[in-house]
């Protein structure tokens, strides 16, 4: 990336970390401010876009319409619009609905006399009023406008909308042709829909035209092709497109809670070899499976206990069988998979189970094959001139405005009529490449700008290859503003030691440096943290799944590949970051990743190796339960042990969770180990990877263990454990009965306390606590510092069971604003606790 995106050395190098770390987060940018009325326009939490936010999509006949504007909850006193037709004037708005943290304002502009006018948006918070229009946020009256032409229709959105009285407008980017035309079923695909010029596209109302009739493009009566921005194609009939109403599904969640993000544990899944392999419970699905077969098994997701799901590319394809890294479309699902609606069912299934759902996005290059964008009208608009070859094909032209907004739309089409939860950005090293190496950054840049504006409650992260902190560094330090990349140090380091321990000599450091995580935005939250996932699990890309490579020998299950697989997952599920995990890990999965019939994942190994199942499942539960284990955590490394190949650390909450994470590298049994513990009296075992309840040796710590007043890697308490060889043992400090529920397969338990979420995060002002009570009881919502010293108090008294928002205001309780930093916010109801952090900037 270009050096003017560097910190100099020299100034980095006499700074003190501590210092460098605190004026780091004094420069973040605030990506999202908490709902407070104060006499202040929050400008991060306000967006409006032209194409995607009136209704109907595209107002035809000088007919009555919405604007609908979104800003952070509880930001805004009034909301009103400016209609510059000559005799409306302001219009005022009023809150219609919520969508995660942001109010949405609706103003509904009458029925107007003029054949053309403009529109833009005045917001007031109390005496402070500010203004939204094309240009962005400003100070004064803006000096451009939305148009909205009922003659020309320019201000429609690209593709097909349907009409609600009937008919559908048309819109595409065709800039050097003389002519373009729609033909279709609607007109019996002959001659007489002729487009009109408008500016650089073309457009065109036909009324006869309906949803799910198939059209195409012509162009310069000589030139046919199919819909860019199309949601639907017939990839078995020359990629038709068809005509789709986006908001036809009919929701069940329809603003849908996103775990926060230092609570998320990922599953990786695709669609095509997820469903209908060996064993599979839920019975028989075709080849490849799809959408609906997906859905289907949502409660085996929830069963196991993850909360976040990330579908690998579904982007539509060449042929049916694809881990879909060869995209012709950033708009259309893979047609072999289903339809659109039939995708947003299987997100409505998961969000039903309070499971998130992220989309593999492929930015960085088209398909070798089928790439109808390739000369697209019978010019070269989409790619440059000689094109910009990435290893799998060509890059988009990044520096033209028209193929940014391609990019950036299919961003918040995806988000907002699919409701997805974030992306994973597929070799985001291989999106700046030296020929457009500032428009590429700058189109990231774009992505999570907007994404922290307009959708802070999503998680957007970065599959980065080789680890770089400025992909994770706010875009206001020159960063590309990605919430998290992979953290390939981890993944590289881990898997070593792990084949390392078969010759007895892991090195004990290098599994502590990716414990401590890779510096500054890269560790904690800015990192996701696997052992495999596709790629090390490919053939193709020179991998396999990990047990073979343990146990060479089918069927791969002996007991180094179970104990050292369940040791490195176990690493990846409790160390500070996010966690991820490939489809079938949870059951000993030998299976390689691929995209034919034979690579279905074996769900017979569910039954086969129910220890390791039931691992995963109390393990993934006390990773989303636990505050302590939160990405972004508290940690300390305190015992680096390499005669012996052990290492601890401890991971606790400012709201008093403690956990100490011990893990045996070795082959070798120790009875009667000595580890020092950071707090003292009663300690509970909560996981052992070798009880035998695992499938393990047995070698476990039952009941309460009792810590002794003698000093040990540096703290003054200590106790002695039984510590398998390969085996990864936790501890919780105190009385359990607040743990959650482990050892009882509790994936499928309902917890008696849910931290949702604390919006936004980072914040200026405060945040809103999100949470949900099985029961009615006793609450108390407290907020403490980095000290531990509790500094304010939310709220004490009774709720009701269910879900719950609450306010906190940003205050002490001496009623002054807190200053900058790291503070704990902890629930206590229903005889147990839950905290999670917040970063508040001024």
């Amino acid at each position: 990336m270009p050096s003017t995106y560097r910190l100099r050395p020299s100034f980095v190098a006499l700074v003190p970390t501590v210092l460098f770390f605190a004026a780091i987060f004094c420069l973040l940018p605030v990506p999202a401010s908490a709902a407070s009325q104060d006499d202040n326009v929050e400008w991060f939490g306000i967006s409006h876009f032209g194409w995607q936010d009136l209704r109907p999509l595209c107002p035809v006949d000088q007919q009555a319409f919405d604007v609908r504007v979104q800003a952070f909850q509880n930001d805004l006193t009034s909301v009103r619009v400016w209609v510059d037709d000559g005799s409306t004037g302001w219009v005022d708005a009023s809150v219609a609905s919520q969508r995660g943290p942001y109010d949405v304002w609706v103003a509904t502009l009458p029925a107007s006399p003029a054949a053309s006018f403009g529109y833009f948006i005045e917001l007031t918070d109390g005496t402070d009023m500010d203004y939204w229009s094309p240009a962005g946020m400003s100070d004064e009256t803006p000096a451009s406008s939305y148009l909205i032409d009922f003659t020309t229709l320019s201000h429609a959105p690209y593709g097909a909308t349907p009409l609600p009285g009937g008919g559908v407008v048309f819109r595409v980017w065709s800039p050097s042709t003389v002519s373009a035309e729609v033909r279709g079923e609607f007109n019996g695909w002959g001659e007489g829909s002729e487009m009109a010029r408008a500016g650089e596209d073309w457009v065109l109302r036909v009324s006869n035209a309906l949803v799910g009739q198939q059209y195409k493009y012509r162009f310069n009566d000589l030139t046919w092709n199919t819909d860019p921005r199309a949601r639907r194609l017939n990839a078995s009939d020359n990629n038709n497109a068809y005509i789709l109403d986006p908001f036809s599904y009919p929701w069940v969640v329809d603003d849908f809670d996103v775990p926060d993000f230092e609570e998320m544990v990922i599953y990786q899944l695709h669609v095509g070899t997820f469903a209908g392999g060996n064993g599979d419970p839920y019975g028989f699905t075709p080849f490849p499976s799809r959408y609906v077969d997906v859905a289907a098994r949502a409660d085996h997701l929830a069963d196991l206990g993850i909360n976040c799901v990330m579908i690998m590319p579904v982007n539509e394809f060449p042929g049916d069988e694809s881990a879909g890294y060869n995209p012709i479309s950033n708009y259309a699902p893979e047609w072999k998979y289903g339809t659109p609606d039939e995708f947003k069912a299987m997100v409505d299934a998961f969000h039903q189970r309070g499971i998130a759902v992220v989309l593999d996005i492929v930015w960085n290059h088209f398909s070798f094959s089928d790439n109808f964008m390739w000369n697209y009208d019978g010019n070269q608009i989409y790619f440059d001139t000689p094109a910009v070859e990435t290893p799998w094909g060509a890059q988009a032209d990044f520096d033209n405005g028209n193929v940014r907004s391609y990019y950036l739309e299919s961003a918040h089409q995806w988000l907002d009529h699919f409701k997805l939860d974030g992306f994973r950005m597929d070799a985001t090293d291989f999106m700046n490449l030296p020929e457009q190496e500032a428009s590429g950054w700058s189109l990231m840049q774009a992505l999570n700008d907007q994404g922290d504006t307009r959708w802070a409650d999503k998680f957007i992260f970065a599959e980065q290859l080789p680890d770089d902190p400025f992909v994770t560094r706010p875009t206001s330090l020159g960063g590309a503003g990605f919430d998290a990349q992979y953290h390939d140090a981890f993944t590289d380091r881990l898997r070593e030691e792990i084949i390392d321990a078969a010759v007895g000599d892991p090195e004990m450091w290098k599994i502590q440096n990716i414990v401590n995580g890779s510096g500054a935005f890269l560790n904690g939250r800015y990192v996701v943290n696997y052992v495999e996932l596709h790629d090390e699990a490919w053939p193709t890309s020179g991998g396999q799944r990990i047990v073979k490579t343990i146990d060479t020998t089918f069927p791969h299950d002996d007991v180094y590949a179970q104990g050292r697989t369940k040791l490195a997952q176990g690493l990846a599920l409790t160390a500070p970051g996010v966690p991820a995990m490939i489809m079938g890990t949870e059951w000993l999965e030998s299976i390689d990743f691929g995209t034919g019939t034979t690579n279905r994942i074996d769900w017979g190994k569910m039954t086969t190796y129910p220890g390791i199942y039931r691992y995963y499942q109390d393990l993934i539960t006390l990773r989303t339960g636990s505050a302590a284990l939160r990405a972004d955590s508290p940690h300390q490394v305190y015992r680096l042990d390499e005669s012996a190949n052990v290492i601890a650390f401890q991971r606790y909450d400012f709201g008093g969770d403690v956990i100490v994470v011990v893990a045996n590298f070795s082959n070798n049994d120790y009875a009667g180990f000595r580890i020092g513990l950071p707090q003292p009296n009663e300690w509970s075992e909560l996981i052992n990877s070798q009880s035998t309840i695992y499938g393990g040796s047995g070698l476990d710590n039952p009941g309460t263990l009792v810590s002794e007043e003698i000093g040990w890697d540096g703290h003054p308490w200590s106790i002695e454990l039984n510590v398998p060889a390969m085996g990864l043992i936790v501890l919780k400090q105190g009385d359990t009965t607040d743990a959650p529920d482990v050892g009882d397969g509790a994936g499928a338990g309902t917890p008696r306390l849910e931290l949702r979420s604390l919006h936004p995060n980072p914040s200026q002002y405060g945040a809103q606590v999100r949470f949900a009570l099985a029961a009615a009881g006793e609450v108390t919502v407290e907020v403490f510092d980095s000290a531990g010293r509790r500094i304010g108090t939310v709220f004490s008294g009774t709720l009701g069971a269910g879900e719950q928002r609450l306010d906190w205001n940003g205050l002490g309780e001496d009623g002054r604003r807190v200053p900058s930093g790291v503070y704990s916010i902890r629930i206590v109801a229903n005889g147990t606790e839950q905290s999670g952090r917040i970063t508040v900037l001024r």
